[in-house]
């Protein structure tokens, strides 16, 4: 009898694996990625640029921004993302879409950044903005007992207390900054807040 429970067990961990695979799988848009778009929006002989300011200072060495084309494949990722404000879904590209992609670093001085050789188009930009805070806490570090007598020296009523004390605790935010811009024209110059 033991190992007939212990197989309809494992039979319904085993039904239990698949179900909760199933809840979590990978989803990916339904539209062919269009890779000479794509290549013609980044090819880098395009005369057009865009530049940066973060409004948000990161205290990390080394940030990035990382700029998509927005073709319709990236687009209906992008739909597909907002729609899972919870992030439940596994929502990814393709590999090979998301290889359609270029990468700067933010400068650390003055928090600007740039992308050249663009042409005209639809782009979407994100970073990640990391801070370390620091937060004033009370934290318990023990109780006391207090008791309370009488004047003849009798114990009326006990209890205990707490012990607080003041400390500071570090802690870290991370947040997206995305935003989508269009350029509309060979040589031009867009400035973005991100």
């Amino acid at each position: 009898m033991k190992y007939r429970c212990l197989i309809l067990s494992v039979a319904l961990t085993g039904l239990s694996l698949i179900v909760n695979a199933q809840k979590n799988r990978i989803i990916y848009p339904k539209a062919t990625f269009n890779k000479a778009e794509a290549e013609r929006m980044i090819a880098s002989d395009g005369k057009a640029s865009i530049k940066g300011q973060m409004t948000q200072k990161s205290n990390y060495m080394h940030n990035v921004v990382t700029l998509y084309p927005c073709t319709e494949y990236f687009m209906e990722w992008y739909e597909l993302k907002k729609k899972d404000k919870k992030e439940k879904k596994s929502i990814f590209m393709s590999e090979e879409a998301n290889s359609y992609r270029i990468l700067t670093l933010i400068n650390k001085q003055d928090g600007s950044f740039e992308f050249t050789g663009l042409n005209p188009g639809k782009y979407f930009l994100h970073t990640t903005v990391y801070q370390t805070k620091v937060a004033n806490v009370k934290k318990q570090v023990g109780t006391e007992t207090v008791t309370t007598t009488n004047g003849l020296g009798i114990q009326i009523s006990s209890y205990d207390r707490p012990i607080m004390e003041n400390g500071r605790e570090l802690y870290q935010t991370v947040e997206d900054h995305t935003t989508i811009v269009e350029l509309t024209g060979s040589g031009q110059v867009l400035n973005v807040n991100l």
